[in-house]
């Protein structure tokens, strides 16, 4: 496609990610503007757009109305995941580029029924797959030989206060939707194919929300996994993603923010934002967004769409079945 810019951009929500994740990364950039945020509260809608200083932009109360303007080209849906189908739907109808955050849907059928809608570009925002860190991870995991195992962890203090999206089943929660998603996604981009689910078990906190989840994978040729997650009050954070195999092991500690503190461990030595400030000088989203520039103006799809979304999906649904957890959609 012919990339007109600035790409004009549509916020959905007054959410806590889109500050970081998209609003401090379009401020540096010269090929992207906010123009405007949908918000059920306008008057919330218009009290965060002054905190975060997006001055002029149009502030609406409906989300149908911003995805629907003629002076949107993108539109970023940080949404619970329970609204993701319909807005995506709605989105697609007037052609817009749509960036979705993880996860992609409520289940599998879901994530087909957006990945198949006649659209520009729709991408899952599993932004840690743009930053150089993991970049180096994967080059370090290929000089390993064949690999046998990959261990991968996300524990974050969730609490459950009123009215918090990941302790609510409807909506779309769960520690496996929000956090074990990453060890997940890494686990199956490192191997190069899809795992059989091989057991799965869960602690159980609201009703169908799971505040613990481990699970076995299996990607077969001698291939393991095991990924657990964990958002628990007062726990400490744990973040990494380890690959064994038949040259040593390489881990990464801090995957999915690589860009705060992150160290590299391979056979050979040890590398830290220290030894390698280019590492901190760009977060993930603003990798992210400029991989998304980058495809549009070669008109190829990035990582994170299509069919990995769909298969990312399918791969948490098993989980949640295996698990004893009813499908959240249910």
């Amino acid at each position: 496609m012919s990339l007109v810019t600035p790409l004009r951009v549509g916020l959905l929500g007054a959410s806590r990610i889109a500050p970081k994740a998209m609003i401090a990364p379009i401020a540096k950039r010269d090929d992207m503007e906010i123009v405007a945020l949908a918000c059920r509260d306008t008057d919330r809608g218009a009290a965060y757009a002054a905190e975060h200083d997006l001055t002029g932009i149009d502030i609406h109360g409906d989300y149908a109305t911003l995805c629907a303007r003629d002076d949107i080209d993108l539109i970023y849906n940080p949404l619970p995941p329970s609204l993701h189908l319909d807005i995506a739907k709605a989105a697609a109808r007037h052609d817009r580029i749509q960036l979705i955050e993880k996860p992609f849907a409520m289940t599998a059928d879901e994530a087909r029924e957006i990945a198949t809608l006649p659209s520009i570009f729709i991408m899952e925002a599993f932004h840690y797959v743009f930053h150089p860190a993991f970049h180096a991870f994967e080059a370090a995991v290929k000089t390993l030989g064949p690999i046998h195992n990959i261990t991968g962890r996300f524990h974050v203090t969730i609490p459950n206060r009123d009215g918090e999206l990941r302790h609510i089943a409807k909506l779309g929660g769960g520690a496996l939707m929000d956090l074990g998603c990453y060890p997940l996604h890494m686990a199956r981009r490192i191997a190069g194919r899809e795992p059989k689910i091989v057991a799965a078990k869960a602690i159980e906190g609201n009703p169908g929300i799971d505040l613990y989840l481990a699970a076995q994978l299996d990607f077969g040729a001698g291939l393991t996994a095991e990924i657990s997650c964990d958002m628990h009050e007062d726990i400490p954070r744990l973040g990494f993603i380890e690959v064994r195999g038949a040259g040593g092991t390489v881990r990464l500690d801090n995957p999915v923010h690589p860009y705060r503190s992150c160290t590299l461990h391979t056979p050979s030595e040890t590398t830290s934002l220290s030894d390698r400030p280019d590492w901190a000088a760009q977060t993930t989203y603003d990798w992210q967004l400029s991989a998304i520039v980058d495809a549009l103006t070669h008109g190829t799809q990035p990582p994170t769409s299509g069919q990995d979304a769909i298969a990312q999906m399918q791969a948490i649904d098993e989980i949640y079945r295996l698990s004893g957890l009813a499908a959240l959609s249910s």
